[in-house]
């Protein structure tokens, strides 16, 4: 019998397998990279549809999630946007791959520390686990401290119809990305390029 929670917790973790994206040569059979996020969007889009009309059950989905867009549809609708907004020149790469690791992991090491152990020790939880992925890939202090406040923020507001598992990879690159464009923030190293040559 799987245990659906660790399921569910598990899937959360591998998303962040999204940032594997920049590994990717230009063009793939010819096609521009960049059309296939919007395909394997509507692939996730079609499956939920299918969901809705079929009947089809997926394991680890939570009861509520029943009625209601499920929190896999919003993870990847949050990172594929944030990847086209960087195939956009809108945000620095690093932006991205340190936000879709961070909203991974630290959206249920909030639900785990909060469930356990209480509401404040989720959200230091929270802040600690996104400060800590944001700095080791961005760097610095600034835009660490800002994106981890603002993902932490946006992951507690429970809205029907508008998942934390979107805006904590929304909200968090908005911030971030506002404040380098207008020069508030320091520079980034190599202008925000971790992974090379995908330009």
């Amino acid at each position: 019998m799987i245990d659906e929670q660790i399921y569910r917790r598990f899937n959360h973790t591998v998303a962040a397998c999204f940032v594997v994206y920049f590994l990717f040569p230009q063009e793939i059979f010819g096609i521009e990279r960049s059309i296939f996020i919007i395909l394997f969007w509507l692939l996730v889009v079609t499956i939920e549809i299918l969901r809705f009309q079929k009947g089809i059950k997926i394991i680890g989905l939570r009861d509520y999630e029943k009625n209601r867009i499920a929190g896999f549809v919003w993870f990847a609708s949050g990172s594929c946007l944030l990847l086209g907004l960087y195939e956009l020149d809108l945000v620095p790469q690093n932006f991205v791959i340190g936000t879709i690791i961070m909203a991974a992991y630290t959206d249920p090491l909030i639900g785990e520390s909060a469930k356990n152990w209480g509401d404040i020790i989720g959200i230091l939880s929270g802040l600690a686990c996104s400060f800590a992925i944001y700095q080791i890939i961005i760097g610095g202090f600034f835009y660490p401290i800002i994106g981890s406040i603002v993902a932490v923020a946006a992951e507690k507001p429970k809205i029907k119809w508008f998942d934390d598992d979107f805006a904590m990879q929304l909200f968090p690159i908005l911030a971030m990305s506002i404040l380098y464009a207008y020069g508030i923030g320091p520079d980034l190293i190599d202008e925000g390029i971790l992974i090379k040559g995908d330009a």
